[in-house]
C-alpha cells in the first residue's frame, strides 16, 4: 500500500549518461548542469516531512553525482521517511563500496534503476554511453547480494522498445519487484529538432507486439509480476489493459527550474497532462476517465486515428475474447453493465451489492456503462456517464471483511452527476436502513 503523501526532489541535472529522451544529459553536455548546494534541499526535506510526506524519491539527472548526495541522504534518514527511493542510472552503485556507504546510513531504501533497454545494444543506443549496461548489471548484482528492494524504470523510445521481451529474464535473475515502462514525454527531452524527435518517439501501435511478447514472458517466467506500462492509450492495446496505467499516486514534485534552483512543490501528474490531447470521440470510451490521451507532439507526428473508443460493445466483441481471457487471468475483467459476474470472480459482499444496484438502476440520468473487476474480485469499479459525456466512477471493495464504497468525480461535478450518485449510494444502503432514512 502506497503512503497517502509522497514527495520527489530533483537533485540537479548533472548526469553521466546522454539519454536521447532526457534534458539532463543534454544540459550536462552543454555545461549547463551545475552542482546543487545541500542547504536548499535540506530545507525542502524539512518542509515535506513537516507536511506529512512519508515517502521520498531522490531524482536527477543522476542524484548520486551531486556533492551533496550523502548530506541529503543522511538528513532524509534522520527525518524518518518510511521509504527513500534512490532513482539512479547505476553508474556509481556499480561499486560495492558506494552501495555499502548508502546502506550505512540506515535508511529504508528502495533502488529504482534507470535501465533504458533490456539488452546491452538497446540500452547503450539509448544512453549514448559505452559500458553503461555492464555497470547496470554490476549494480543489480551488488543490490541483489545485499537483499535490497529493486525496481526498474524505462522510457520507451525507438532505440529500445524492441528489446523489452528480454525484461522477464533480467528481472527474475536479479529479484526485481517491479518494472515500469513509460512513453517518452517530448517536453522532458530538452532542445530537440523535429527530426530528432521523429527519430526518437515510436508509433504506439508498432510497439504492441514487443510489449505483448514481454507480458507473455512474464506470465510464463514470473506469474503475477508487477509490470506496468505508463501513458499508452488503452484503446491501442486492449489485450494489455491490466498492465496500462495513466498517472499514479498523488505526488508532490520539487524540480530544478530554469535558473537551476529548486521549485515550489507541484502536482506531478496534473502537470504531466498539460501537453496531452484526446479526440472528441474519446468521451465514448469506458476508460476515458482513466486515460490522459496522447502527447501533442505524438499527435502531430502520427495523428490520432488509432484512438478508437473502447465502448462496452467493442470490449465484449468476439474479436477481443483473447484480451478478456487475459484480463481474467490477471484479475482485471471488464463486464457490461447488465452482465453478472460468475461466483468465483467476485467477493460475495460485492456480488450482493452489484445485484442491488442492477435492480435499482438507472440512477437519475446516469448511464451505467460497465464494471471493472480488480484485485481477484475484491474490488469493483462502476463506470458511469451523464448524457453530456461527463464521467463518474463508483468503487466497491472488500477489505479485511469490511465492505467499503466510494466514488470519484471531476473537480466540479454537475448536478446531474451529484443527483445520480446520491441515488446510487442510497441504493447501496440495506433495505432497513433506507426505510429508516
Amino acid at each position: 500500500m502506497e503512503p497517502e503523501k509522497q514527495v520527489e526532489i530533483q537533485l540537479g541535472h548533472m548526469c553521466n549518461n546522454r539519454c536521447v529522451f532526457c534534458v539532463s544529459g543534454q544540459r550536462t553536455a552543454m555545461g549547463e548542469a551545475l552542482p546543487l548546494p545541500a542547504a536548499p534541499v535540506l530545507a525542502k526535506l524539512d518542509e515535506a516531512r513537516a507536511e506529512g510526506h512519508e515517502k521520498l524519491t531522490l531524482l536527477g539527472g543522476e542524484p548520486t553525482l551531486q556533492p551533496s548526495f550523502f548530506a541529503v541522504l543522511e538528513h532524509a534518514v534522520g527525518l524518518g521517511f518510511s521509504e527513500i527511493v534512490i532513482f539512479t542510472n547505476g553508474v556509481k552503485t556499480a561499486h560495492a563500496e558506494f552501495v555499502d556507504r548508502i546502506l550505512s546510513t540506515g535508511g529504508p531504501f528502495h533502488f529504482r534503476i534507470s535501465i533504458q533497454g533490456a539488452t546491452r545494444e538497446a540500452h547503450e543506443r539509448t544512453t549514448q554511453k559505452h559500458g553503461s549496461f555492464s555497470r547496470i548489471l554490476r549494480t543489480l548484482e551488488n543490490l541483489r547480494a545485499r537483499e535490497q528492494r529493486i525496481s526498474i524504470n524505462m522510457c520507451v523510445v525507438r532505440s529500445n522498445y524492441e528489446s523489452v521481451d528480454a525484461f522477464p529474464e533480467l528481472c527474475a535473475r536479479f529479484g526485481v519487484e517491479q518494472l515500469h515502462l513509460d512513453m517518452m514525454r517530448p517536453l522532458d527531452a530538452g532542445e530537440r529538432t523535429e527530426d530528432e524527435l521523429r527519430g526518437t518517439i515510436p508509433d504506439y501501435t508498432e510497439m504492441v507486439p514487443a510489449l505483448t511478447r514481454m507480458i507473455e514472458g512474464f506470465s510464463q517466467l514470473s506469474p503475477g509480476f508487477d509490470v506496468n506500462i505508463g501513458n499508452l492509450p488503452y484503446c491501442v492495446a486492449p489485450e494489455l489493459l491490466p498492465f496500462i496505467h495513466h498517472d499514479g499516486e498523488r505526488t508532490a514534485t520539487i524540480a530544478i527550474d530554469g535558473d537551476d534552483k529548486l521549485s515550489e512543490p507541484w502536482d506531478k501528474y496534473l502537470v504531466k497532462r498539460r501537453d496531452k490531447l484526446k479526440r472528441e470521440r474519446c468521451v465514448e470510451c469506458v476508460l476515458e476517465p482513466r486515460c490522459s490521451g496522447v502527447f501533442e507532439t505524438y499527435a502531430r507526428f502520427y495523428g490520432m486515428d488509432e484512438l478508437v473508443p473502447l465502448t462496452p460493445t467493442r470490449l465484449l466483441d468476439e474479436s477481443l475474447t483473447a484480451s478478456r481471457d487475459a484480463m481474467a487471468r490477471e484479475d482485471a475483467l471488464l463486464l457490461a453493465a447488465d452482465e453478472a459476474p460468475a461466483p468465483h470472480q467476485v467477493a460475495r459482499s460485492i456480488a450482493l451489492r452489484l445485484e442491488r444496484l442492477r435492480a435499482a438502476a438507472p440512477f437519475g440520468a446516469l448511464r451505467w456503462e460497465g464494471t471493472l473487476l480488480r484485485d481477484a474480485g475484491s474490488r469493483a469499479e462502476l463506470l458511469l456517464a451523464a448524457p453530456d459525456g461527463e464521467r463518474a466512477q463508483v468503487w466497491l471493495s472488500q477489505e479485511s471483511r469490511r465492505a467499503r464504497a466510494g466514488y470519484e468525480v471531476g473537480d466540479s461535478p454537475s448536478e446531474t452527476i451529484v443527483e445520480g450518485l446520491r441515488e446510487l449510494m442510497r441504493a447501496l444502503s440495506p433495505p432497513d436502513a433506507r426505510a429508516n432514512a
